[in-house]
């Protein structure tokens, strides 16, 4: 069964994942929570209610520099999926969230990420003023699924409206998180690392009502492998 917030009460990120029953496996090289139990039950549980996973299979970097030379740099590394201001483009399963004009933040997989640092170090050398700073340690993915997730960061507080791609900076559990609608049904919140903890605990704190529960990868795989199953 998937793990619900009764069993997560550890201050720990690590804690609550083991506690909640995650089995762990590794993906890019680094562990992650694949399911706690069936990937089976938490699909079901991302299709009609809502799914909580902690995404350790993604790296997070930041990007900044000042306009018009970061627009540049955006445009020669994804053409066309580069973002403008308060919006946010995917390629290849990397998520590329334009903050601001002047500072982009990229959430995608560890080997996504590593290339975005190359990418940076061939502008540099060409001139440009941009500079990167990686942020994995010092952050944590948190992935919010379902047809209650939106209704859940509402009741949460994270109430900005927020169209699909769309992506902003707000305060929550003692830090700036950042919030990117994915999908109608699908939301990435990145959040400090050392408050990652509380905000889990604030959100399930909101969702215990509306069902929310611990999810794995696998099932967030299965879901983006058959997403017309489930419509």
């Amino acid at each position: 069964m998937a793990a619900t917030h009764g069993e997560i009460a550890s201050p720990s990120i690590d804690d609550r994942i083991l506690r909640a029953g995650a089995v762990m496996a590794q993906r890019d090289g680094h562990p992650v929570a694949a399911h706690f139990g069936s990937a089976a039950t938490e699909l079901a549980v991302c299709v009609k209610r809502a799914g909580l996973a902690v995404r350790s299979d993604l790296g997070t970097l930041e990007v900044v520099g000042p306009e018009p030379w970061l627009s540049h740099f955006l445009a020669d590394a994804v053409g066309d999926q580069a973002p403008s201001p308060g919006r946010a483009g995917c390629t290849a399963g990397t998520w590329c969230c334009r903050l601001a004009p002047d500072r982009v933040i990229i959430v995608g997989p560890w080997s996504a990420t590593a290339r975005w640092r190359r990418f940076v170090r061939e502008a540099i050398v060409t001139g440009s003023p941009i500079a990167c700073s990686d942020r994995a340690d010092s952050t944590t993915a948190l992935t919010l699924v379902g047809p209650r997730a939106q209704r859940l960061l509402t009741d949460a507080g994270l109430d900005s409206p927020l169209t699909v791609h769309a992506v902003h900076e707000d305060w929550f559990a003692g830090s700036p998180a950042l919030v990117l609608r994915e999908a109608p049904d699908r939301y990435l919140l990145v959040v400090d690392a050392d408050c990652a903890s509380a905000a889990i605990g604030e959100l399930f704190a909101a969702g215990g009502s509306l069902g929310l529960s611990m999810v794995g990868t696998d099932a967030l795989e299965r879901l983006a492998a058959a997403p017309q199953t489930f419509a």
